[in-house]
């Protein structure tokens, strides 16, 4: 029939998280502004400051990391089923963590 195997409805999810961040990144961010806050971390605070249109670095990240998670995931399928699923798995996990550094990045710059 017309089921989807877990693996499709994980990949299928994590590109729609992934989506939803171009999304918002580019209809919410201040992309003209000539100074914005693109990265920071609890233990150094405020670490790079660059123009606003290169948050697109941070949906372009969670692509990557689909990619190389996907060819790691099947490179590895025959050699190890564990492997496989931490890498397939981590993927929806990785989106929700990228929309969860542009909500502190964005409380930053606004």
């Amino acid at each position: 029939g017309g089921r989807f195997s877990l693996s499709q409805i994980i990949i299928f999810f994590s590109f729609l998280l992934n989506i939803f961040l171009w999304v918002i990144t580019l209809v919410t961010f201040p992309k003209d502004s000539a100074s914005a806050v693109l990265h920071y971390t609890a233990g150094v605070g405020i670490d790079f400051i660059g123009q606003g249109w290169q948050i697109i670095t941070l949906p372009s990240i969670g692509v990557l990391l689909i990619v190389v998670n996907v060819m790691l995931a099947r490179i590895i399928k025959g050699v190890s089923t564990s492997a496989f699923w931490i890498l397939w798995m981590s993927m929806p996990f990785l989106q929700v963590l990228l929309l969860v550094t542009y909500g502190i990045l964005l409380s930053f710059n606004t």
